[in-house]
């Protein structure tokens, strides 16, 4: 059995704009851990007061994933940024610290720049010790949604998390970016069980709940299972019903059945 978090930026939308009321409809509809991107802006005391009335637990929040950090003069900033978005995350409840890699450059070669990259995670890495979150390092597809940027592979964020060898940094395993950027996912997961810290859905093409696309969940969550992995699945889709929680029924189910 999996648990299943849901992204309320991209879903349970008809509730309305705030995220405190996306966490009141997730957690109607049995869902009791959600995730967002950002923090900044936000009305942190409010939303910790949602989560806390409808016992809802925030499981994953974002640092900006645009700071390019193959140019190591952006490294101070994304201390800086990592250090905001973690304190947020404190106190908000939130374990988990999304990280991207930013744009790559065509000047350096794919060694040199993963190299340089794992020197800001090293710092983070500190940081997120001090403060007690983990930080997830996420490879995401540059062939329809975002082109151009360096963790473009989870051998990329898998790498990166080895060669800063800290506990506090995993790799985050979104099987949608994965499966449209072409990657073999019953190769790729017993590769990276050792750093795997989360795990993230959505059916391909399209980006819909799964079910809607071309994915076989059945094997994929079988994948899973054999590779070790028993945490939480965060669906990050666009919904294809007017309610979330209905385009939820399917995988919710499917992950509600016993392994084995």
């Amino acid at each position: 059995m999996f648990e299943v978090s849901a992204n309320i930026e991209y879903m349970f939308k008809e509730a309305g704009e705030g995220l405190e009321k996306r966490v009141a409809s997730a957690a109607a509809a049995g869902i009791r851990k959600v995730e967002m991107f950002t923090t900044e802006g936000r009305d942190i005391a409010s939303l910790r007061k949602a989560l806390d009335d409808h016992g809802v637990h925030l499981w994953t929040v974002l640092t900006d994933p645009r700071t390019m950090l193959v140019d190591s003069k952006t490294h101070d900033h994304f201390v800086h940024l990592f250090r905001q978005t973690a304190e947020n995350a404190r106190r908000l409840g939130c374990p988990n610290v999304v990280c991207g890699s930013g744009m790559g450059v065509p000047y350096l070669k794919r060694q040199d720049s993963l190299r340089i990259v794992s020197q800001a995670f090293a710092r983070v890495a500190e940081v997120a010790e001090e403060l007690d979150v983990t930080i997830l390092l996420e490879a995401v597809n540059t062939r329809v949604d975002h082109p151009g940027v360096l963790f473009s592979r989870t051998e990329d964020s898998h790498g990166v998390a080895r060669q800063v060898n800290s506990p506090r940094v995993k790799v985050l395993y979104d099987l949608y970016h994965s499966v449209t950027e072409g990657e073999d996912t019953a190769a790729i997961l017993p590769q990276i069980a050792a750093t795997l810290g989360h795990v993230q859905v959505a059916d391909a093409p399209g980006r819909g709940e799964p079910g809607t696309g071309q994915i076989d969940w059945n094997d994929k969550l079988a994948q899973l299972r054999a590779s070790g992995y028993a945490g939480v699945i965060g669906v990050e889709c666009h919904p294809t019903k007017a309610s979330t929680a209905e385009a939820l029924e399917y995988f919710v189910a499917l992950c509600s059945q016993p392994s084995g």
